[in-house]
This record gives C-alpha cells, structure tokens and sequence, in this order.
C-alpha cells in the first residue's frame, strides 16, 4: 500500500521515459501525417476572394520544461500547430463537409509567448487567422498537433474588435497528442450553447464526430492519450492470480451483487478468473478518459497531502510494530498521536501544508529524517481534530452520540420509526421472527413520561437501523482474523428540548435458524463504572455499523460510484455544446480520476504487505466483505430518493405541507444538516430551472431533444443497469422531469458529497470516538473476558477496537480525504470567466451565486443562536459541512462543484 501510494505521486517523473520513447515511437508516424497534411489548400490565398483577418490568443499549458529539446527539434522539422476556424453557417463547396474552414493558422508550441507567466500557469500566444469574408460566424476549431510534444490547450479567443464587436472564446480545456493518434483533427466548439435541433448547419457534422469519437468502439485495451468513455462493472476489486484469498466478488451485473458502472478500461484479464480484471502496478496506469487526470495543481496538492499521510505511516506504524504492540493501552497513548499546544506548531489543521508542499520534491525519507532532526514533532504528528479541540471529554457522552445523528459527518440514514416494535424484513426461517426484541418496557423509562404508542403518534422516536444489511454477513466477518461484529439498531427520543437522546441498542448476532439479541439501555446515573462501560461498548458496536454504512455506502456509492455512470453517459450522449453539458461540465471534473485511484488503493484487495488487503478491508470490520455490504445497500436505491426532499420523505424526517417552506415541514425542526441542506437544494433547483428554461419554452422540447432521451435512457440502462426497470424514474416528458433529474445530479456531486466527505477528519479523527474496526464481542456474564473486563473496564474497552496500526492508516486516508485542494472550485464558481456568451446565463448564474452567499449568512446566524442546541452540541463544533466555500486544507466546511476527492 505504501508503495502503491508513494509511486503514485512519483508517477509523473516516470512518465518522462515514456515520453522520451513515444517521441521516437511517433516520429515516423508523425512526419507522415505532417506531409499528407501540411498542403492541404487551405494556406494559398485566391486572389480574387476578399479576406478577412482574425487576431486572437491561445492559452497552452506545455507538460514539462523537460521538453524544450524536443520542441526544437520539431520546430527544424518543421512540425508545428494547425488551427482552422469552422463557420456556423457558411458552407464548403464540398457536400457533407461542413462549415466553411478559415486558412490555415500555424504555432510552434517552442514559440516566446506573450506574456511569461508563473510556474505551471498557461502560455498566451497571439495568432491571426485568415478567412473569406463570408465566414463571419465562427462556431467550431480545428486542432491538429503535427509536433511530438502534447500539450494542454485551455482556450482560444478571437479578441478582434472588428470581428463583430466581440469577443468569440472557445472552451477547449484539453490535452491534445500528435496527429498519429486520431483518426482527424480536435474539435471544439465556442461558448455557444445549442439544442440539437439548433444546431447551426455548419457544425452538425463535427457534432456527430466529436460524440462517435468519445463513444468508442467499447473493444480493445484503452490507451494512454485515448478519450473514450464506456461502462464495465466493477470487476476490478481483486487479483485472484495472486491466490485465492485474493478474489472478490464482482459487483455489478446480477441481481444478488448491483451495483452502478465503472469506466470501461478494456484491461487483460486474471488467469484464474478471465471474467476479471488484472490489477495494475501503478494507479495512474488505470485508464481514465486523457481529459479527467488531474491539473497540476490538483495533483501538486494530493502529492503533498499523501507525502504528509505516508509520513505519519511509516514513522508511528513501524514504532508500534517494532515494539510489538497490537493495541493502546490508555487513552494517553492514543492523545500522544495528536499535536497539541505543547508542540512547537499550532495544532491548526493546515499547519505545515506549505511546508510539505515544498519538501515534496525532496522526497519521503527527507520528509522523515527533517522532521526528526529538527525536534519538530508536529510534523510525524496528526493535526488535533475539531471534535476533541475544546472538549476533550464530550465526544463521549450519550448527548454528543445522539447529536451526530443529525450534525456529523453521517446524517443521512436516522430515520423516523413509524412502527413498534420495529420488524425485520429477512427470512424469518433463517434469521427468526421479524420482531425486535426492543421493548416497551426497555425504552418507556426514557420517553419523558410518554407511552410508545405516545410518543409515536408524536413523532417522537428514531432509529439507526443496520440489523437486516448486516446480520447475513456477521458470521462471516466473525470468522475473519481479528474482527467482531454485530447487527444494530439504535434508538433516540426527540426530547421536549429538540435534541435527541438515545434509549435503547439492539446487538444481533445469528444463532442457528434463529438469533441472538442483546439490548442494552441507559445507565443513567449509576456509580457502578462496569455498567457504564458496557454501555460505551454498546455504542461503540453501534458506531462501528454507522462509520461502515458511512464511508462504503453514503459517501462511495451515493456520490463517487453513483455519480460515474451519470459522467460516462453525459460524455457519450450530449455535446459539448448541448446546454446540459455546459451546466453539467464543473461537477464531472476529477471523478473519473478519484475514483479510479479508490479503486486502486483504497478498495482493492490487492494490496500486500502488512495489510494482508486493501485499505478499507484493513480498516473497516467488515473486511473482505466492505464492497459487497454496499451493493446489499445499493439494492434500495432509488433516483427519486437521492435528492434531498425525496431523501427526507423516505426516512421519515419530513413531511409534505404546502404552507411550509420548500413545500416540506421537518419533523425535527433543528436538524442542522436537513436545514442547511434545503436551503443549498433549493438554490440549486432555482438555478437549475432558470437555466434550463432559457433552452426549453415547452415540455415538447424536452421530448423533442434527441442527445436529451439517449443520455437519460442510457443512465437508467446501462449506468445504473441493474436497477431500470424499478420505480423511482422520472419519465423525462416535461421541464418538472429535468429539472429534477439535473438539480438531483448537481446535490450529489457537490453538496451530498461535501456533507458526507469533508467532516470526516473533523469528527472521525478522534479513534476513540468513530473506531472502524470492532476487534472483541461484548463479553457476557460470568465468562472469563467478563472478568478480564471487571478488572479494568477501559483497557478492555481499547483492546475491543482498532489497532494501532489500524487506526494510523484509517487516520492517514481520511486526512487525506477531509483536504480542499488550493485551486478548489466551489458551488457557484467558474474557472474560466468566458464559460457562456449567453446574457440571461449569466444574469441566472449571478443571481444563483447572491443566494449562495446569503446561505453562508444564514448558516452563521444559526451557528450562534443559543436556541438550536444542535448546531453546536457538548463538542463546541459547529455544523457548518454546507457552508459553500472554503479556503483549501481541512476545514470542515465548503461545498466543491464535483466530488473530487
């Protein structure tokens, strides 16, 4: 894992070789296409057309100065940079050939640029294009790249007063390679969005092109510089070559393991098992479309973040092994993990990011052997979370417990129980009768002089339910080495002050034909300090469940594995100058990779060494069992209930009442995550359909749109295959329809996924408090560990979960994971200012990014009413995951456009 982790981010100088032989690989390929191409007609002037002359800049970004040499040599070759500009309107004599092309505009990419600019940023370089007088609507660009030397071209805008008064900008954000390796030039289009229907004539034919080219062929292994997007299951989980303990099963394809679509990377199978995947050495040899890997930028700050976490790796893992230990024994050993005011830096979540960042090209053992030879702890330390900052104490009460239900890091599965007792929907001739063994007279203490049916009727009891996704699977997590596990239900009251306070945990574990529950209830204000540890193990197994169903199922498959199918469709089936495609392009960007890279290092079983398994199976008590737990989960998935209100019905939180705001009414008036949430939802719907209704008048625009019904049906039938022909699908027959649909994608790419993500350092940095891995059963009366347990209750508590090691690696990944990039783009923002040329786009966007920034307001004000108990809770941290923007590093707060991290 190390390795994998350490050569990923080292990948980038490796890749110089490879380069070093395409440049001789494509030298004859390219000096062909050169010749065949180079007098093409298009560079003789016809004396008797009357011209025009374009000025206009291009912004490129060169991959490495490493490559100035073989600039120059192209440029004595005479390889250079063929832009042609396409009319709208205008068309070539030639029938099917599209709109009227300018004449041919060269670069050489080793060119003095304009303007020299900071490190990593785009080289501006002037050009003038030649054209008829009658092509005067430019729509589309021709690339052609005859050099050896690829290069990220950002934009071209054709900046000519004279030119209509205007500015003509095209988009074109992407990495473009020789000539030899496509089969015509790169297209782009401009800022100009249109329907299909729409389409100027002139750009019709390479609007057909551009979609066949990302569409593929879906045969073959994908190469390097290829941009085709197509589906495959997940098949990619194991390496079965390296013997059977190994293999895992493949999700995706059946109706026992569903599961959402990955990007298809055509890759050679296991000789074990040829329906799998081999693994690769690398993550960056995972194929990803050429135009998802990460910028610079990005990957200068994942570099950096992953450096830190592979340093707090290495240096407190190797001490606890060397010294043989397989656990904490006090709670001292656990603190000395953590900077805190002592050490020689602030304990500030971002305090030595900077510093990192300029020792990463020093590399790792540097990093280590500066950290120790300088005396500065901190550095090998952990940053002191947000949950134990101002109250070392509190995330151990029952108070804090039931307040993260609705304020943490997982708010997304309490739900309202509606009846009583709560039954189970398993085989009852395999698992036993339906019924909980939560009783009336185990909770009726609790309800504040309530009856259950009372307190029922008043809405006032909710459940953590994860006894039917688990208790299939607790044999077998059992059996595993070092991993305990039970099936658990959690219970709360709505107290009369609106916070929540738990009363009663249900542990099942199967039995026979049957099973074996164990509820446990409130201490309360016993002395008897036995009776309060049993208690904290109760939650502690509850905790377990919860952080389990948090990082696999709602975080992984309800934003990263979800939302990937949804990217592949949109890049098969809707143009790049489809209007959707415009609105949806910011929350696409870096999914693909992410994702790509989860797969590799952190839900891989192939990772050797120490681990014996990937991350998450090292990590997390379910195991090897991790991925398939969230296809079990995956089977009540629903489009229609991944919004936010659809969510809140399904659980119970909410009810619909037109005199309420949003049209909901929240069954727990201070739910800080349903609050914020609605408030984000319904500005992203607004925006949602002010923009959409710009391009659709009519519901029968919506039908009429071809590029439209092909993506959706393609999501439903191939992305989320395994679930088509459930409910829970709009029909796509009126603007209500996609607007639901787009507003639904955009809240979980950004703000579903910032609530779930960026908390997770914050309120899951403290093992004690959000364990992953349950190491002991609850030991029973009279048996030996019961007496073990009565002789030092939190000794035996620390024995129970994660191990060192366990909790160094858990720790290292979600710091890592909880980080904003520097160059983060955020809900309402834009990295190119020239996105639209649209006015009333841009008047929806404005009004869009206003409603944003009063939500920040609003949030605030919540922060610090003294009112909403929840909001702040005994910890002192408050709720503030959806505040929309950030600054970079862990913040806890932040809503990035896509889930990129």
């Amino acid at each position: 894992m190390l390795i994998g982790i350490f050569s990923c981010h080292y990948f980038s100088f490796s890749m110089g070789l490879f380069d070093c032989l395409a440049f001789f690989r494509t030298y004859i390929a390219g000096s062909i296409c050169k010749f065949m191409h180079w007098n093409n007609g298009l560079d003789e002037v016809e004396e008797d057309v009357e011209l025009l002359k374009l000025n206009g800049t291009i912004r490129i970004r060169k991959k490495a100065k490493i490559f100035q040499l073989r600039d120059q040599i192209d440029d004595f070759l005479g390889r250079k940079i063929k832009f042609e500009i396409v009319s709208s309107h205008s068309l070539q004599a030639v029938p099917g050939g599209g709109g009227l092309l300018s004449k041919s505009a060269w670069l050489a990419v080793s060119n003095a640029p304009l303007v020299r600019p900071a490190e990593g940023e785009c080289l501006t370089y002037p050009i003038t294009f030649i054209a008829d007088k009658e092509l005067r609507d430019a729509g589309a660009l021709r690339v052609t790249n005859y050099s050896h030397h690829e290069f990220y071209l950002e934009s071209v805008t054709l900046d000519d007063p004279s030119y209509h008064g205007q500015k003509i900008h095209f988009p074109c954000n992407s990495w473009i390679y020789n000539a030899s390796n496509y089969r015509g030039a790169r297209v782009f289009f401009t800022n100009q969005a249109y329907l299909p229907s729409q389409t100027p004539e002139g750009l019709a034919k390479y609007r057909d092109m551009e979609l066949k080219v990302l569409q593929g062929d879906g045969e073959g292994e994908r190469k390097w510089v290829d941009r085709i997007y197509d589906y495959d299951v997940y098949n990619d989980l194991g390496a079965p070559d390296h013997g059977p303990e190994y293999a895992r099963t493949t999700l995706g394809g059946s109706k026992e393991f569903p599961y959402p679509r990955r990007c298809r990377t055509g890759r050679k199978r296991n000789e074990s098992d040829k329906f799998t995947e081999k693994p690769v050495s690398i993550p960056e040899l995972i194929y990803v479309p050429r135009d998802e890997i990460f910028d610079h930028i990005k990957t200068q700050n994942f570099a950096a973040d992953s450096i830190k976490a592979i340093s707090h790796l290495i240096s407190r893992t190797v001490e606890y092994i060397s010294k043989g230990k397989d656990q904490f024994n006090t709670m001292e050993e656990v603190y000395s993990l953590y900077v805190n005011s002592s050490d020689s830096e602030s304990h500030s979540m971002r305090s030595d990011d900077n510093h990192l960042k300029r020792k990463l090209t020093s590399g790792i053992f540097s990093l280590l052997a500066n950290g120790k030879k300088t005396g500065n702890p901190s550095l090998l330390k952990f940053p002191l979370p947000l949950i134990v900052q101002k109250n070392k104490d509190a995330w151990s009460t029952d108070a804090e417990f039931a307040r993260q239900t609705i304020a943490g890091m997982h708010p997304f599965t309490i739900q309202r129980v509606k009846v009583f007792p709560l039954e189970s929907k398993l085989d009852p001739k395999v698992y036993g009768p339906p019924p909980s063994s939560i009783n009336s007279h185990h909770i009726e203490p609790y309800l504040e002089g309530m009856t259950v049916s009372e307190a029922l009727k008043e809405n006032r009891l909710y459940v953590l339910d994860y006894h039917d996704a688990f208790l299939p699977y607790i044999q077998k997590i059992n059996a595993l080495t070092d991993r305990k596990a039970y099936a658990s239900r959690s219970m709360f009251l709505l107290t009369k002050e609106g916070t929540l306070t738990p009363v009663a945990i249900e542990l099942s574990l199967p039995k026979g034909t049957g099973r074996e529950d164990r509820v446990f209830v409130p201490p309360g204000n016993t002395s008897e300090k036995h009776q309060q540890s049993l208690w904290k193990l109760a939650k502690i197994h509850a905790i377990l469940n919860d952080t389990a169903v948090h990082q696999t199922y709602s975080h992984f498959v309800r934003t990263h594995s979800s939302i990937e199918p949804i990217i592949i469709a949109s890049h098969r089936q809707l143009s790049a100058m489809h209007p959707l495609m415009v609105l949806l392009l910011p929350h696409f960007k870096d999914t693909l990779n992410i994702n790509a890279l989860a797969r590799k290092v952190l839900l891989n079983a192939e990772v050797k060494n120490i681990l014996r398994g990937g991350i998450i199976e090292y990590t997390f008590s379910s195991g090897r069992y991790s991925l398939e737990l969230s296809s079990i989960l995956y089977k009540d998935w629903r489009f229609d209930e991944q919004g936010l209100p659809g969510d809140l019905l399904k659980r119970g939180m909410a009810v619909r009442d037109a005199n309420a705001k949003y049209g909901l009414r929240l069954l727990i008036e201070d739910y800080p995550y349903a609050v914020d949430g609605l408030e984000v939802w319904d500005s992203i719907e607004t925006w949602v359909t002010d923009f959409i209704r710009i391009f659709y008048i009519r519901d029968e625009d919506v039908i009429q749109d071809k590029e439209l019904r092909t993506w959706w049906k393609e999501i439903r039938e191939k992305g989320h295959g395994d679930k088509k022909d459930e409910p829970g699908w709009p029909s796509m027959d009126r603007i209500e329809d996609l607007v639901l649909v787009v507003t639904t994608i955009i809240w979980l790419a950004s703000a579903h996924h910032a609530a779930v993500n960026f908390g997770q350092y914050p309120f899951a940095g403290f093992m004690p408090y959000r364990p992953t891995v349950g190491r002991k059963l609850i030991p029973t009366p009279n048996s030996p560990e019961y007496e073990s347990f009565l002789k030092d209750p939190d000794a035996f508590l620390l024995s129970s979960i994660s191990s060192p090691a366990q909790t160094i690696v858990g720790l290292s990944i979600i710091e890592v994971l909880s980080t904003h990039a520097s160059n983060e783009e955020y809900l309402g923002q834009r990295s190119d200012t020239q996105w639209t040329n649209n006015p009333q786009v841009m008047r929806a966007f404005e009004k869009f990014q206003e409603k944003l920034f009063k939500i920040g307001q609003h949030i605030e004000q919540r922060n610090n009413d003294p009112l909403l108990k929840n909001r702040y809770g005994e910890v002192q941290v408050p709720y503030t995951l959806l505040l929309p923007t950030s600054k970079g590093g862990i913040t806890n707060m932040g809503i990035p456009n896509s889930t990129s991290i």
